[in-house]
């Protein structure tokens, strides 16, 4: 295909793992016709369609259920696509995110920035591919994601490594008892999830530069609005969620709280250290009040596993060492931040301890409320299609 793939397109590409491209063969030429181009695997599969992608100059604009193209000046900008071995080119992620601006609400537009901005992707294989990989992850299994934050600036092939979920399922008469904890008939199994974890494709630093010299373009407002509700640098869908309903103004649906940090990184005293093994740890989320001097750290929980349950054993530590130095640490699930009072009461309670006056929200806000929490709250897979 000799088409340059952009917009949400694009951003599926962007999504899957390249262990998982590096199995799929090179796409058909589109001179071998766009209905035979729909019917390529890596195209069914991943990129689905319609396809997006940019129209070439002189030409009409196309719109079918197979195709789409858009007009997109910066095509022409040196580093804005990036051929693949797959044969054909897609823009790089920064303008993947601005070609989807015309494309999609602006909630998924910020979902979609924290995505490629962060620590982790959204992707699911098909069955066929998910056998195929099958060996590649038991290989990979007792590695653990913080690997991914310790790999040196000069190294240029990260992998990506899978998110883990415990399952409890029937064993058969004849399963054997390797590698599983036998619970009567029952054994626990790792499933993998459709959360991988990589390093940013995307600089924050870089997203607010790109935000701020194309405000002036078409879509360019509407960009540069959604990558100002960009703070931080998150590690999963879970943390996005929790920043936007902590951080965004009580008008749009959030808690309102003004200094709130992303994996903040946080020196530890040397009993801290000897509780958590290391010299910094990351709180998830840390709100601070700047003029009392206190901050309290949000760490979220969701039920998985990255790469070993030794991970989940480094959560505890960590939080124990934070807590040892004062820190008021608060462990909050995905259900804690899906109902709306335990929310409140969250929300409460962080007031209490960094000294800030409480307001209830009137019903209008409430409203925006529940809008906002369905739309972050939502199947990550989806954002996009």
């Amino acid at each position: 295909m000799d088409e340059i793939v952009c917009a949400n397109t694009a951003f599926r590409y962007w999504r899957c793992p390249p262990q998982v491209r590096d199995l799929y063969p090179r796409l058909p030429n589109s001179e071998d016709g766009w209905r035979a181009l729909s019917q390529a695997p890596f195209v069914n599969d991943v990129l689905k369609t319609p396809i997006i992608s940019v129209a070439p100059p002189g030409c009409c604009n196309h719109h079918s259920g197979l195709r789409s193209t858009i007009r997109w000046e910066g095509v022409s900008d040196a580093g804005a696509t990036i051929d693949t071995h797959l044969g054909f080119s897609v823009t790089n992620p920064l303008n993947t995110l601005f070609t989807m601006t015309r494309f999609v609400s602006q909630i998924d537009l910020v979902l979609a920035m924290y995505e490629l901005c962060g620590w982790f992707s959204v992707f699911e294989p098909i069955p066929a591919v998910e056998m195929q990989l099958k060996i590649a992850e038991e290989e990979n299994r007792n590695s653990s994601t913080q690997d991914l934050f310790e790999l040196g600036e000069g190294e240029n092939e990260v992998p990506w490594k899978r998110v883990y979920a415990r399952a409890t399922v029937k064993a058969p008469d004849n399963e054997g008892q390797s590698n599983k904890r036998e619970n009567g008939r029952e054994i626990t199994k790792l499933k993998g999830t459709s959360l991988w974890m990589r390093k940013p494709l995307i600089e924050l630093s870089d997203l607010h530069r790109f935000a701020d010299k194309v405000k002036s373009q078409m879509w360019g407002k509407q960009f540069y609005v959604a990558a100002q509700q960009v703070i931080g640098i998150a590690a999963s869908p879970l943390e996005v969620a929790g920043v936007l309903l902590l951080s965004r103004s009580r008008r749009l649906g959030g808690s309102g709280f003004k200094y709130v940090y992303l994996n903040d990184l946080t020196p530890l005293s040397e009993a801290a250290q000897s509780i958590a093994g290391q010299k910094v740890c990351y709180g998830d989320i840390v709100i601070v009040n700047p003029i009392l001097m206190k901050a309290v750290i949000i760490e979220i929980q969701g039920e998985v596993i990255h790469g070993s349950g030794a991970v989940l054993d480094h959560d505890a530590e960590r939080m124990t060492a934070l807590q040892s130095m004062g820190f008021d640490v608060f462990l909050v699930t995905h259900d804690m931040l899906n109902d709306k009072k335990q929310l409140d009461t969250i929300v409460k309670s962080i007031c209490s301890r960094l000294g800030i006056r409480y307001q209830a929200k009137s019903e209008a806000m409430k409203r925006v409320e529940t809008r906002l929490r369905a739309n972050v709250l939502c199947n990550w897979l989806e954002i996009g299609n």
